[in-house]
């Protein structure tokens, strides 16, 4: 077998596994599970529509988030001005997003999902992206609040 059809294999098997673990785990959600998901997947919304509400409505004052495209953790702040810069570069044309788990415990909630999105610049050719992230989220007077995130590359 060459290596690329092991690899493709895999990564087969791979989402095949994602796909199974979020469609087994969603019918026995609780009520906390459920609505730390409805905040993360309100907030694509939010963030993809450009409507200014991504990170404000949805961050913890001491929110910190670290991806890739970052050398350090960044505060709400820091994440806030990207965005707004980044809202003037291009856009999200498609995406999906989809949980592969959700542990809360107490007042907190660890949600770990990928996403898939077709982001475009201008008139570029629309590029994919595939990332893997991990957001703490933390109940607070009004509903989940992110407290910090990470995010990695999943191929493409």
């Amino acid at each position: 077998m060459t290596v690329r059809v092991f690899k493709t294999l895999t990564m087969l098997a791979v989402s095949a596994g994602f796909a199974a673990a979020a469609v087994a785990q969603a019918p026995t959600w609780s009520a906390d599970q459920t609505a730390a998901w409805g905040v993360v997947s309100q907030s694509w919304a939010d963030e993809v529509a450009q409507n200014g509400k991504w990170p404000g409505a949805y961050a913890h004052e001491n929110m910190v988030s670290w991806g890739e495209d970052f050398p350090i953790p960044r505060s709400k702040d820091s994440v806030t001005k990207w965005t707004r810069f980044e809202d003037t570069q291009g856009k999200v044309i498609n995406y999906e997003i989809s949980p592969v788990a959700i542990a809360v415990s107490g007042n907190t909630a660890v949600v770990n999902y990928y996403a898939v999105a077709m982001r475009q610049r201008g008139t570029d050719k629309p590029e994919r992206e595939v990332t893997g992230l991990v957001e703490t989220l933390v109940k607070d007077g009004n509903g989940w609040k992110f407290l910090a995130s990470t995010s990695f590359d999943n191929g493409k």
